[in-house]
Protein backbone atom coordinates (compact mmCIF):
# COMPACT_ATOMS: atom_id res chain seq x y z
CA UNK A 1 0.00 0.00 0.00
CA UNK A 2 1.42 3.40 -0.98
CA UNK A 3 1.52 6.42 1.34
CA UNK A 4 -1.17 8.28 -0.63
CA UNK A 5 -3.52 5.30 -0.32
CA UNK A 6 -2.81 5.15 3.42
CA UNK A 7 -3.56 8.89 3.73
CA UNK A 8 -6.86 8.43 1.85
CA UNK A 9 -7.89 5.53 4.09
CA UNK A 10 -6.92 7.51 7.21
CA UNK A 11 -8.97 10.52 6.06
CA UNK A 12 -11.99 8.29 5.40
CA UNK A 13 -11.63 6.78 8.88
CA UNK A 14 -11.45 10.25 10.44
CA UNK A 15 -14.62 11.26 8.59
CA UNK A 16 -16.38 8.12 9.86
CA UNK A 17 -15.11 8.78 13.37
CA UNK A 18 -16.48 12.33 13.33
CA UNK A 19 -19.80 11.60 11.60
CA UNK A 20 -20.66 8.53 13.71
CA UNK A 21 -19.29 10.08 16.91
CA UNK A 22 -17.14 7.01 17.53
CA UNK A 23 -14.35 6.92 20.09
CA UNK A 24 -11.99 4.75 18.08
CA UNK A 25 -11.69 3.17 14.63
CA UNK A 26 -9.17 0.50 13.57
CA UNK A 27 -8.60 -1.23 10.24
CA UNK A 28 -6.00 -3.54 8.69
CA UNK A 29 -5.48 -3.55 4.93
CA UNK A 30 -2.72 -5.35 3.07
CA UNK A 31 -0.65 -5.71 6.23
CA UNK A 32 -1.02 -2.04 7.20
CA UNK A 33 -2.77 -1.36 10.51
CA UNK A 34 -4.41 2.02 11.06
CA UNK A 35 -5.93 2.96 14.41
CA UNK A 36 -7.48 6.38 15.01
CA UNK A 37 -8.82 7.60 18.34
CA UNK A 38 -11.02 10.63 18.88
CA UNK A 39 -9.52 13.38 21.01
CA UNK A 40 -10.84 13.47 24.53
CA UNK A 41 -13.32 16.30 24.99
CA UNK A 42 -11.97 19.33 26.81
CA UNK A 43 -13.02 19.46 30.45
CA UNK A 44 -15.79 21.91 31.26
CA UNK A 45 -14.89 24.15 34.16
CA UNK A 46 -17.72 25.99 35.85
CA UNK A 47 -16.88 29.54 36.86
CA UNK A 48 -17.40 30.50 40.48
CA UNK A 49 -19.91 33.30 41.15
CA UNK A 50 -18.30 36.74 41.03
CA UNK A 51 -17.52 38.39 44.35
CA UNK A 52 -19.01 41.77 45.15
CA UNK A 53 -15.61 43.41 45.65
CA UNK A 54 -15.01 46.40 43.36
CA UNK A 55 -11.41 45.53 42.27
CA UNK A 56 -12.42 42.01 41.20
CA UNK A 57 -15.39 43.37 39.27
CA UNK A 58 -13.17 45.75 37.28
CA UNK A 59 -10.71 42.94 36.43
CA UNK A 60 -13.44 40.53 35.26
CA UNK A 61 -14.39 42.41 32.05
CA UNK A 62 -10.72 42.60 31.01
CA UNK A 63 -10.26 38.85 31.59
CA UNK A 64 -13.47 38.08 29.67
CA UNK A 65 -12.33 40.26 26.74
CA UNK A 66 -8.93 38.50 26.67
CA UNK A 67 -10.60 35.07 26.70
CA UNK A 68 -12.89 36.14 23.85
CA UNK A 69 -9.98 37.12 21.63
CA UNK A 70 -8.06 33.88 22.32
CA UNK A 71 -10.92 31.52 21.46
CA UNK A 72 -12.95 33.01 18.64
CA UNK A 73 -16.09 30.94 18.06
CA UNK A 74 -16.96 30.01 14.48
CA UNK A 75 -19.66 32.72 14.47
CA UNK A 76 -17.01 35.45 14.93
CA UNK A 77 -14.83 34.36 12.00
CA UNK A 78 -14.56 36.77 9.08
CA UNK A 79 -16.38 35.95 5.86
CA UNK A 80 -14.44 33.96 3.33
CA UNK A 81 -13.27 30.48 2.48
CA UNK A 82 -12.26 28.52 5.57
CA UNK A 83 -9.20 26.34 5.04
CA UNK A 84 -9.56 23.39 7.40
CA UNK A 85 -7.04 20.82 8.50
CA UNK A 86 -7.56 17.53 6.65
CA UNK A 87 -5.86 15.62 9.49
CA UNK A 88 -4.64 15.80 13.07
CA UNK A 89 -1.05 16.95 13.45
CA UNK A 90 1.39 19.73 14.23
CA UNK A 91 0.96 23.05 12.37
CA UNK A 92 3.98 24.71 10.76
CA UNK A 93 3.76 28.07 9.00
CA UNK A 94 7.16 27.76 7.27
CA UNK A 95 9.24 24.97 5.73
CA UNK A 96 11.86 25.31 8.51
CA UNK A 97 12.41 27.52 11.57
CA UNK A 98 14.89 29.78 9.76
CA UNK A 99 12.64 30.29 6.70
CA UNK A 100 9.88 32.92 6.33
CA UNK A 101 6.23 31.78 6.61
CA UNK A 102 4.48 30.49 3.49
CA UNK A 103 1.79 33.21 3.84
CA UNK A 104 1.06 36.25 6.00
CA UNK A 105 -2.21 38.00 6.80
CA UNK A 106 -3.03 40.38 3.96
CA UNK A 107 -1.05 38.39 1.38
CA UNK A 108 -2.67 37.49 -1.94
CA UNK A 109 -2.61 33.77 -2.76
CA UNK A 110 -3.49 31.76 -5.84
CA UNK A 111 -5.36 28.46 -5.86
CA UNK A 112 -2.82 25.71 -5.18
CA UNK A 113 -0.31 27.88 -3.29
CA UNK A 114 1.07 26.26 -0.14
CA UNK A 115 -0.41 27.86 2.98
CA UNK A 116 1.20 25.74 5.70
CA UNK A 117 2.39 22.25 6.63
CA UNK A 118 0.72 19.74 8.95
CA UNK A 119 3.09 17.09 10.30
CA UNK A 120 1.39 13.79 11.04
CA UNK A 121 3.23 10.55 11.81
CA UNK A 122 6.56 12.09 10.68
CA UNK A 123 5.07 12.98 7.26
CA UNK A 124 4.96 16.64 6.21
CA UNK A 125 1.65 17.39 4.45
CA UNK A 126 1.40 20.65 2.52
CA UNK A 127 -1.97 22.39 2.85
CA UNK A 128 -2.76 24.19 -0.40
CA UNK A 129 -5.07 27.15 -1.03
CA UNK A 130 -8.46 25.91 -2.30
CA UNK A 131 -9.07 29.23 -4.05
CA UNK A 132 -7.40 32.51 -4.96
CA UNK A 133 -7.80 35.53 -2.70
CA UNK A 134 -6.35 37.41 0.26
CA UNK A 135 -5.45 35.73 3.57
CA UNK A 136 -7.54 37.59 6.17
CA UNK A 137 -6.80 35.50 9.26
CA UNK A 138 -4.41 32.73 10.30
CA UNK A 139 -5.94 30.74 13.15
CA UNK A 140 -3.02 28.49 14.20
CA UNK A 141 0.44 29.25 15.49
CA UNK A 142 3.64 27.32 14.64
CA UNK A 143 3.91 24.22 16.83
CA UNK A 144 0.16 24.10 17.62
CA UNK A 145 -1.49 20.68 17.58
CA UNK A 146 -4.43 20.98 15.21
CA UNK A 147 -7.49 18.78 15.10
CA UNK A 148 -9.15 17.24 12.08
CA UNK A 149 -11.41 19.82 10.39
CA UNK A 150 -10.04 22.70 12.51
CA UNK A 151 -10.00 26.07 10.71
CA UNK A 152 -6.37 26.95 9.89
CA UNK A 153 -6.90 30.18 7.98
CA UNK A 154 -9.47 32.19 6.07
CA UNK A 155 -9.10 33.44 2.50
CA UNK A 156 -11.34 36.24 1.22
Amino acid sequence: MEINEIKDVALELMDALASKKLGEVAIELEGVKIKIKAAAPAPVIAAAPAAAAAPAASAAPAAAAAAETETAPADDLPAGTQVKSPLVGTFYSSPSPDEPPFVLVGQEVKEGDTLCIIEAMKVMNEIKAPCSGKVVRIMAQPGDMVEYNQVLCIIE
